[in-house]
């Protein structure tokens, strides 16, 4: 066992939840659901470990589930989003970093070695702080099917309630899209909206976002707050962090897309200050990495789900399309101007404007195929005329199936403000009715 001495003493952390209870089972009659705020941590391979001594990085580790343990003390719920079972496998099994990355079947060997070895410092670390842990292993695969979303959420929910604290990490093994496709930051931020977390930390060796590379250019300028992602102007092309991992600024991006859209705050800080940097941002101080600031009204039930579904192409529309997705109307297939991609019926599509600004996400009422036949021969009638038992829907996309992720859209309810509990933005946005909350 690792003996670690607590950081932080009660008296001095920033923010205090409600006061941890002894657990007790909550059955489906007690009506009220736990109401504790939910943190997510994302910590990347290069934060965990030194894979050019080939050693777990032990001292920021331990700083990590330190950092963990003392919020659960303090009332939140934590999920600890772990990647580094490529690194852990090379670390167990003597292997040295090179030029060239590993194959994709030779890194779910490594993740299929290096996880419990990974899972074993976590287990033992948080022990000692008094604390149980929880292995999570996940694909968006399973995450895109609705029943087994609605399973995982399930376990979550009974993790928290038992207390541990789940570390989540993708099931590489098992994995069917190359290991970039499925990146942790991603997987963070689905874990997020899956948990209904109030913020998302993304721990990387970069203390925020810069408009461009900060180790090649001179002229690189932090990024503290982003209200809208499409505005960026930023150099992030810059590939994944490191060998073994399959993240990047890139993929930071998408996450941080996502999780707004959930009505989640992201924050993109330094691993190395994390035990500080955290406890800050819950405190409402500013200045800490770059914030990307949640939606005020936020996607919800079936919605919510819809930013899990994977991605298989694209539809740009004209200016009435755009205007009725992000009224959160029907799109009609008269709207669509061109398209991308592989996707078939009920597979999920970005929608895009003229300018290729993302609106939002949904599932297709047809395939690629059928849409590229339409866009060539053009609309035999109008949207009024439509008769659904010849022609098929009138709507490319139901209104039921769209989830609006336009940063523009939701500026006007972005919100920053500090409160008793949380300590972050209140999501003032009310439930929907209907399909949208099943």
């Amino acid at each position: 066992p690792v003996h670690i001495a607590t950081r932080f003493r009660g008296d001095a952390f920033p923010l205090r939840a409600r006061p941890v209870r002894r657990a007790r089972a909550m059955s489906r009659d007690d009506g009220a659901k736990d109401k504790r705020p939910i943190v997510v941590i994302k910590v990347g391979t290069s934060s965990l470990l030194k894979t050019n001594d080939g050693c777990v990085h032990l001292s920021q580790l331990c700083a990590l589930c330190e950092t963990v343990a003392n919020l659960k003390r303090h009332g939140y719920h934590v999920v600890l989003v772990s990647s580094g079972a490529v690194g852990a496998g090379m670390v167990k099994m003597g292997i040295k970093p090179s030029a060239t990355k590993p194959s994709l079947a030779r890194k779910q060997a490594l993740a299929a070695i290096g996880q419990p070895y990974l899972m074993r410092y976590y287990t033992d670390v948080f022990s000692s702080l008094g604390a149980s842990c929880a292995q999570v292993l996940l694909t968006l695969e399973n995450l895109s099917n609705r029943t087994q979303y609605q399973k995982a959420k399930q376990t979550f929910e009974q993790l928290f309630e038992l207390g541990a604290i789940p570390v989540v990490n993708e099931n590489d093994t098992v994995a069917v899209e190359e290991l970039r496709f499925g990146d942790n930051d991603t997987l963070s931020a689905q874990v997020a909206a899956l948990v209904e977390a109030q913020y998302l930390f993304l721990l990387t060796d970069v203390d925020g976002l810069y408009t461009s590379n900060p180790a090649s250019d001179p002229a690189a300028k932090k990024i503290e707050t982003v209200e809208d992602i499409n505005a960026l102007d930023v150099d992030v092309n810059s590939g994944a962090g490191s060998n073994v991992g399959t993240g990047g600024m890139v993929t930071k991006l998408t996450a941080a897309r996502i999780a707004s859209a959930a009505g989640c705050q992201t924050v993109i800080c330094l691993a190395s200050v994390q035990g500080t940097a955290i406890m800050d941002v819950l405190a409402g101080k500013s200045g800490i990495g770059t914030r990307f600031l949640a939606a005020k009204k936020s996607a919800r039930g079936k919605k919510r789900w819809l930013l899990s579904v994977p991605i298989k192409g694209e539809v740009r529309v004209d200016e009435d399309g755009a205007k009725a997705v992000l009224n959160g109307m029907a799109l009609m297939v008269s709207k669509c101007v061109a398209v991308e991609g592989t996707f078939g019926l009920q597979e999920s599509v970005r929608i895009l404007d003229e300018n290729g600004a993302e609106l939002g996400r949904g599932l297709s009422n047809y395939t690629i195929g059928a849409m590229r036949d339409f866009l060539q021969r053009g609309p035999a009638t109008s949207d009024d005329e439509w008769e659904d038992d010849l022609d098929g829907p009138p709507e490319l996309i139901h209104s039921n199936n769209v989830c609006i992720t336009n940063a523009e859209t939701l500026a006007k309810s972005f919100v920053l403000r500090n409160i008793g509990t949380y300590g972050s933005m209140m999501m003032d946005g009310g439930a929907s009715s209907g399909d949208d909350e099943r």
